[in-house]
């Protein structure tokens, strides 16, 4: 799994950066910090903390849920698990983890144990929903739009997409498979020589959907932006399937704007909930559940 925005690694003071917004994150929302020591450190299994302060070098994380510190813990390597709200989208969570070690311990007056750790190298999505693929029908994708913008400043709701809405319902084009990260489309190859002519790989496109966990939901909206990755002309279907890997994501907001953003944690924001759910109904339609 890539590190929190990890396409950037030769830019250290980047990096720091972008890591410190998500502590200062866990901190200002009191996130609790889910612990897990290597094995032979402790026999507690849920050692839960609050991140109290933090610098560019260590982490201040006191613990109420245990009666005293060991010198031992010093060096023992910690995955620390939280979650926090997204601060564009408050609606939505994120999942999170990060790994440290002890740089120091002790036992407050107020019978805290209070620990330094180190200051994480990097953030990373906890339960790896980028990797997971799944088909999902259109009652599951209500809406979806794409305009290819490649190179161009302009906002793709004041112009025609190229694929539309009603060609969608029409099934002129279909959503293959999704994950939290990519997406596949099958397009007829007539639309796709009239609306996409120009598709060749690293072609970037804004892409507006709905999605709903349930059919008949009330279903979220998201604005992406995708860049083409993979082309497959088939000939016996006639149609092209075209995979694509999301790159930024697009928010609303005051006076009708739209802001884009490079995805945070490699995944578009909140979407890694609906495709775990579409997974998990696969697996109950077909008798897989566990």
């Amino acid at each position: 799994m890539c590190a929190l925005w990890g396409k950037d690694k030769s830019d250290e003071a980047k990096r720091v950066a972008m890591l410190t917004d998500v502590l200062a994150d866990i901190r200002d929302q009191r996130a609790k910090i889910k612990l897990v020591f290597e094995e032979g450190v402790t026999s507690i299994q849920n050692v839960a903390a609050s991140l109290i302060d933090f610098n560019s070098v260590k982490l201040v994380a006191e613990v109420s849920s245990l009666k005293g510190a060991s010198s031992k813990w010093i060096g023992a390597h910690v995955s620390c698990f939280f979650r926090v709200r997204d601060r564009e989208f408050r609606n939505r969570e994120h999942f999170l983890t990060f790994d440290t070690s002890v740089m120091g311990v002790e036992q407050n007056a107020s019978g805290f144990v209070r620990m330094e750790l180190t200051f994480p190298k990097s953030i990373r999505n906890a339960q790896q929903r980028r990797g997971v693929r799944v088909n999902v029908d259109s009652n599951k994708v209500p809406e979806f739009l794409l305009w290819d913008l490649s190179g161009s400043e302009q906002d793709p709701r004041k112009v025609d997409p190229n694929l539309t809405s009603e060609q969608y319902k029409a099934h002129a084009f279909k959503v293959d498979n999704f994950s939290a990260g990519g997406i596949r489309l099958l397009v007829a190859n007539n639309l796709l020589r009239a609306a996409l002519p120009e598709a060749t790989k690293g072609t970037h496109y804004h892409i507006f959907f709905q999605a709903a966990e349930d059919p008949g939901d009330t279903p979220t909206k998201f604005w992406v932006e995708a860049a083409l990755r993979n082309i497959f002309h088939d000939p016996e279907t006639g149609e092209t399937s075209l995979g694509m890997e999301f790159v930024a994501e697009g928010i609303p907001g005051a006076e009708d704007t739209l802001t884009w953003r490079p995805l945070r944690f490699d995944e578009v924001t909140g979407l890694g909930k609906f495709v775990f759910k579409w997974n998990l109904d696969l697996y109950r339609d077909k008798g897989l559940g566990g």
